[in-house]
């Protein structure tokens, strides 16, 4: 728990937290990275979106009835995003797709590891959806998995205030568990293996049906040069909306410098460009860092340098080269987590916390206040003023 305290600073009505101590660090500040998402973009109509409609996908071709509540919440993906390991949407959409699934009436789990026992290893995804949906006729009426979500977040929070982090590597630990104590792990094997998660596009069926709702087929053929799978129409990133005013990029230019603004984000550029439109040229786009491209280059192994690894905030700021410190704004707990990895080896990073375009902006101040952050604000459009504040006498 914190013992930090903080400072209210009120800026157009709104309250704003700077935590004691801070203000000589905050003045000194002369470069700012900002991370894209939940921060420069409101990405709850389309991530979030995106999740919820993979999962929906996946169990549309696996469950044999209807479903009175979706299946996932916004509650539960922002609770897995305050775990300080959950910086990759896939990852999330992986372990509520295991949850929803150890949480199916049982005959529907026996029934799918029976038909999966009958399926080659070699079978291509769309022949691997065509069996398995053909495979899976009738409808059982009446299932409820309102239940289970709110299970979820309770069993997620309680071990969060045991650890300060946790991956999907640790969750697959708790899933495995409840496989073992519910006699379906071998069925939870088949599960992972019918996902193929983590895997490239086109070949793993989570990765593949996320992209393509998320792009659209304008998109996966301009980042990977190929046809669309299942979804052929616009891509949900569409449905995204800029969260930076304009005067605030050029104001924050003239304070810091016109070259010392720039993205360290765990999406692609692709998207922010389209979505940013010219606000993306306020920031220097030669030290921009989006690891999803990085993913899509090296391959899966370049998960391993996503936040909270400070890897993407370091690339970024070698192409900066700022005298004073650097301001990182960002929105969840692997940002912040970043920071404070950062600064375990330079000592020359500043955090502040958005929480205004989150769905449970309450868990985020409750969390950015127990864990410390410098500066809890409710949208980056606040950031000017905090600068101005702690450059005041």
């Amino acid at each position: 728990m914190s013992t930090s305290t903080y400072n209210i600073l009120e800026i157009n009505g709104r309250h704003v937290r700077i935590k004691e101590g801070i203000k000589e660090s905050l003045a000194n500040v002369d470069a700012i990275v900002f991370d894209c998402d939940g921060v420069l973009i409101d990405i709850r109509d389309s991530y979030n979106k995106a999740i919820h409609k993979t999962v929906e996908y996946i169990f549309s071709i696996i469950i044999p009835m209807d479903v009175n509540v979706p299946l996932t919440t916004d509650v539960q993906i922002e609770s897995l995003r305050m775990c300080g390991g959950f910086n990759n949407d896939w990852d999330i959409a992986y372990v509520l797709s295991e949850w929803t699934f150890l949480n199916m009436p049982k005959e529907c789990i026996k029934h799918f590891s029976d038909i999966m026992s009958d399926l080659e290893e070699s079978k291509s995804l769309s022949n691997t959806v065509s069996i398995l949906s053909n495979k899976f006729k009738g409808t059982m009426n009446g299932v409820s998995f309102q239940e289970f979500q709110n299970k979820f977040v309770e069993t997620l929070s309680r071990v969060v205030k045991t650890k300060t982090y946790l991956d999907r590597y640790d969750i697959d630990i708790i899933m495995d568990a409840i496989a073992a104590e519910r006699g379906l792990t071998n069925e939870l094997r088949k599960f992972r293996r019918f996902l193929s998660y983590p895997g490239n596009f086109g070949e793993c069926l989570l990765v593949t049906i996320f992209d393509e709702l998320f792009y659209g087929a304008e998109g996966v053929e301009a980042i990977y040069n190929t046809k669309p799978l299942f979804f052929n129409g616009p891509g949900l990133f569409q449905n995204e909306t800029t969260l930076i005013e304009e005067e605030v990029l050029v104001k924050l230019q003239r304070t810091v410098g016109y070259s010392n603004l720039t993205i360290a984000s765990g999406r692609d550029m692709w998207s922010a460009k389209k979505v940013l439109g010219k606000l993306f040229e306020y920031f220097n786009q030669d030290a921009a860092v989006f690891l999803a491209d990085e993913v899509r280059l090296i391959g899966p192994e370049a998960q391993k340098v996503g936040k909270p690894d400070p890897y993407s905030l370091f690339k970024a700021v070698s192409y900066l080269l700022p005298k004073g410190n650097v301001l990182y704004v960002g929105d969840s707990a692997e940002d912040l987590l970043m920071v404070k990895n950062a600064n375990k080896a330079i000592n020359r990073f500043v955090f502040a916390g958005v929480y205004e375009s989150s769905s449970a902006p309450e868990l985020k101040i409750e969390y950015f206040m127990e864990n410390s952050a410098d500066i809890i604000m409710p949208s980056v459009n606040e950031l000017l003023h905090i600068l101005m504040y702690a450059k005041e006498g």
